[in-house]
């Protein structure tokens, strides 16, 4: 029963993720682009949501963090110092290897995609198979990152805890967002985010773009990095 309730779980997240990227995004992307004020912005986030969110513009990513996720833990380090993780080399270590190896090794696609690593912080990215590509990618864009402009963003999956959100909530970042399937109040910047029951944990596909009832990412992004802003 577990696994049935699992697979369908899945197949639901996957056909809403399709939906998204071949259906809704391209009929709405001309509206979002002209709503949209400014451009130049970097999306640091723990999943590819920030990858979906330049794709509803129309955008180059500006952001390394596209096409991968992070757990929680290594996210709060990541964002703790930005310019001095982004410094380390890249390298790469078999998912054996990996420190949350336990963790993830139950999830489907474990072991198919590539494990990155920039100081004491992993990165799964889930869209590479490649070393060569993952790595000129990861460099490019970190070249673009605005360090004027960066919205961090985290959401509850992968096992994130109370101690997590809220480790994330105290860093001195002018721009963050917790997206979550439950209320923390303990958690200023937490985004109650309206999600099946069955998930205990907000999934990519249920994380806004453009705007729905609990969050307008438009708007936030115009009003925190419009002219004159950062």
């Amino acid at each position: 029963m577990g696994l049935v309730r699992k697979l369908s779980r899945l197949s639901w997240e996957t056909v809403r993720l399709k939906w998204r990227s071949e259906v809704a995004v391209p009929l709405l992307r001309d509206r979002l682009r002209s709503e949209l004020s400014v451009t130049d912005f970097t999306i640091i986030s723990n999943n590819c949501w920030g990858g979906m969110v330049y794709e509803s513009y129309g955008l180059r990513k500006m952001s390394p963090t596209v096409g991968m996720f992070i757990m929680p833990a290594d996210f709060v380090r990541l964002c703790s110092d930005l310019p001095g993780h982004l410094a380390q080399p890249l390298e790469f270590v078999a998912p054996e290897e990996s420190k949350w190896a336990d963790a993830l090794r139950s999830n489907d696609g474990w072991g198919t995609y590539l494990v990155g690593r920039v100081g004491d912080v992993e990165l799964h990215m889930l869209h590479y198979r490649d070393e060569a590509t993952a790595r000129r990618k990861w460099e490019s864009r970190v070249g673009r990152v605005n360090y004027g402009r960066i919205l961090y963003k985290l959401n509850d999956q992968n096992g994130a805890a109370e101690e997590d959100l809220l480790a994330f909530d105290a860093l001195p970042l002018e721009h963050k967002v917790v997206f979550s399937a439950r209320e923390h109040p303990g958690v200023s910047c937490c985004v109650k985010l309206r999600c099946p029951k069955v998930y205990e944990y907000v999934p990519t596909s249920y994380e806004p773009f453009g705007h729905n009832r609990a969050f307008d990412v438009t708007s936030y992004i115009n009003e925190s990095f419009g002219v004159g802003k950062g």
